[in-house]
């Protein structure tokens, strides 16, 4: 009697196909283990995994390794040589660790046999037909995905929120299309996820908090998706995208008992940069902001500021409509830069990438040569988006309609939500020096 490891992989296609399923190779297993007589000790699956993958990536197989120098098994156990590997170069990084444990393996399907040199020959051979095998496999999907990207269809029948497949194409779905534009409207007004979701739920839309981050982070809704621009009919504008990204980085947390800071995310400390929390008073009346770094010392911080929340909003009110004139008057100021039509050019070389795609799929170039070239033309439009972006002049029609005539009467009938908002659409940032002097700049 041996003890003995069972094995079983699967790759996410072959799962229900030609009886590779995780149950049907369990059984088979347990069933030659009880026949012969041996010991299970350990049933090991990587579900999902190709064999493709190093041994690094598989996490039971790396369990079972721990178990073999462990001395817990002397044999391992699957059904055929594809589900250990097909690639010849980790096999023998595993095999390496089994032959200095004295663990053998074999297949039940096949007939394997390390012990003689004929034997260990036909296994190289097979290896390398499976390995062959798995990178035709390989070249002939990324082949059929480069088209798809081409002719904009999905890859894959999963879709984001608030968009369903028709027709081989993304189309919005006419059921969340208002939550999803409720859920990104409401995060670029406030900048908090639990507002955005709730906005979202009240339109018919419920997310787990995980979800909605990803909608935050994925690109599908300003209409790239699966590297493909176009793929998606976006929600928001690329800008807003990356106004979001900004906006994550500076993320409103929810505080205890649902206090609302009106300049969360907003402050950041004029020494060390980081970021400064809200903060209550003993008497639980009044809000004030600080560095969090310098009282935790994780920064080499000497601002000792707490400055009242009432004191940044009387400072903005009296000055933020001056500073809107200044900047406007240091605009106008400067000569006028001719912009170049980088729409233009944008386009011309993203019909060059579809164009390399032509090429790699009929075989006149290497899929080698077309990444090369693909990515010459993905830093170039990266380089003309940047250079559009630095010359494009600030807007102040929002900040103007916002601070019209009586502004300052509307303002103080808000709640502190809506003041949030507020200051979310007009502030970049707020920062707060140890001299208690304050400097901010505009968004626009």
């Amino acid at each position: 009697m041996k003890r003995v490891f069972l094995y079983v992989r699967v790759s996410t296609e072959e799962q229900a196909l030609h009886g590779l399923s995780i149950e049907a190779q369990t059984a088979a297993l347990q069933v030659w283990a009880q026949t012969n007589g041996h010991k299970v000790v350990g049933v090991y699956t990587d579900a999902g995994v190709s064999a493709r993958k190093p041994a690094s990536k598989r996490p039971e197989l790396q369990r079972l390794l721990g178990d073999v120098r462990a001395g817990k098994g002397e044999l391992i156990v699957f059904t055929k040589l594809d589900r250990w590997f097909r690639n010849i170069a980790e096999y023998y990084k595993v095999q390496e660790v089994l032959e200095k444990h004295h663990v053998d393996w074999r297949t039940i399907h096949e007939d394997y046999d390390t012990s003689t040199a004929s034997g260990r020959l036909k296994i190289n051979i097979m290896l390398s037909v499976a390995q062959d095998e798995a990178d035709r496999a390989s070249e002939r999907i990324k082949a059929i995905n480069e088209m798809k990207r081409q002719k904009r269809e999905p890859l894959t029948g999963d879709c984001m929120p608030g968009y369903k497949i028709e027709g081989k194409k993304y189309v919005k779905d006419p059921d969340l299309e208002d939550a999803v534009n409720g859920f990104f409207r409401t995060y670029l007004a406030r900048g908090s996820i639990s507002a955005a979701m709730n906005e979202a739920e009240r339109l018919g839309l419920k997310l787990q908090y995980q979800r909605a981050h990803k909608m935050l982070e994925s690109t599908a809704y300003y209409g790239r998706y699966f590297d493909a621009d176009g793929m998606t009919p976006p929600y928001i504008t690329k800008e807003q995208f990356e106004t979001i990204q900004t906006m994550r980085r500076r993320i409103v947390r929810k505080s205890p008992k649902n206090r609302v800071y009106i300049f969360s995310g907003l402050v950041v400390c004029g020494e060390c940069g980081k970021r400064m929390s809200g903060q209550v008073n003993t008497n639980q009346e009044s809000y004030y902001y600080n560095c969090h770094s310098h009282y935790l010392r994780c920064a080499d911080c000497s601002n000792r500021t707490n400055l009242s929340q009432r004191k940044i909003e009387a400072f903005l009110m009296g000055t933020i409509r001056e500073k809107m004139e200044q900047q406007k008057a240091e605009l106008e100021s400067r000569p006028r830069r001719k912009q170049r039509d980088y729409r233009g050019e944008i386009t011309v070389l993203r019909g060059k990438i579809d164009r390399l795609k032509d090429l790699y799929v009929n075989d006149i170039i290497t899929l080698e040569q077309c990444r090369a070239d693909q990515r010459i033309y993905l830093d170039k439009i990266e380089s003309l988006q940047k250079e559009s972006s630095e010359t494009r002049r600030p807007k102040f029609e929002e900040a103007e309609r916002i601070l019209s005539a009586g502004w300052e009467i509307v303002y103080n009938l808000l709640g502190n939500e809506q003041k949030q908002e507020f200051w979310r659409i007009l502030i970049q940032e707020i920062r707060i020096y140890p001299d208690r002097h304050i400097e901010y700049d505009l968004r626009l």
